[in-house]
């Protein structure tokens, strides 16, 4: 089946560009060559067309790479983060649980978090931050059970979510677009509309990849409970096509 692997572009009126994870790039070619990194690339094999590219789809917004000022990392997989070496001059965003678990790993205990840590910048560490050190923001009752976030900006614009279960820190994203709606970039704590729709669980078969399955299945029932409770709620999981183009559906994005 096709699974594309989403990134979304923020044009904040006084932050400027933001990115929300970056997807795949050309290097995560580089970075499968040999082994064991080769058995992701047979697990998932990528195409990635010239006009997909990460910078190509910044030009297409009289954008460069380096204009991109903050990354905020959903986790550290590779179909999330192959994008990071592309952006010169950006911050990386992410959750402090997500960074003290994945990094400094290499070989097969890095494949098996789907980590390739050739994918990151060499400096990684020093343009990395912990979004856990961000004001907390109490989302109320009708949140439950994501009632507490985090202004990730400080003006309350963008507020990180937690979503675990798929890695130990996984980060979503809620914010208001121009048409004036919710959204919730959920990143992988459901791949796709469906799934939280209707409760779909991947396959056993999926359960390895995930950090705490337990968790997973809590989340995605937090989901539908969320959604319900917020009927105008968009929430765009990181590898659902018909949930993309739910949101660009209704005027401006």
């Amino acid at each position: 089946m096709d699974f594309p692997s989403y990134c979304a572009l923020i044009l904040h009126p006084s932050a400027g560009p933001i990115l929300y994870d970056t997807g795949y790039s050309d290097r995560f070619r580089e970075a499968t060559e040999g082994f064991p990194g080769r058995l992701y690339r047979w697990i998932t094999p990528v195409r990635l067309r010239p006009e997909e590219r990460l910078e190509a789809q910044l030009a297409g917004h009289g954008l460069r790479p380096e204009d991109v000022g903050t990354v905020f990392v959903s986790h550290l997989h590779a179909d999330h983060v192959s994008g990071l070496r592309d952006l010169p001059r950006a911050r990386f965003v992410m959750l402090r649980q997500e960074m003290a678990s994945t990094l400094g790993r290499r070989g097969f205990a890095a494949l098996r978090r789907g980590f390739l840590p050739d994918l990151l910048p060499a400096d990684f560490a020093r343009r990395a931050d912990c979004a856990d050190e961000r004001a907390v923001v109490d989302l109320g009752a009708s949140w439950r059970p994501f009632d507490r976030g985090l202004d990730l900006l400080g003006d309350r614009s963008l507020v990180g979510v937690p979503l675990p279960g798929h890695t130990p820190g996984q980060l979503g994203l809620l914010l208001v677009d121009q048409a004036g709606r919710d959204v919730l970039l959920a990143g992988d704590a459901c791949w796709s509309g469906r799934a939280w729709r209707e409760q779909r669980l991947p396959s056993v078969l999926a359960r390895p990849l995930m950090h705490d399955w337990r968790r997973y299945v809590e989340t995605l029932a937090g989901l539908k409970t969320l959604a319900e409770r917020n009927p105008g709620l968009c929430i765009v999981p990181s590898h659902c096509e018909a949930s993309a183009r739910e949101l660009g559906r209704h005027g401006p994005r």
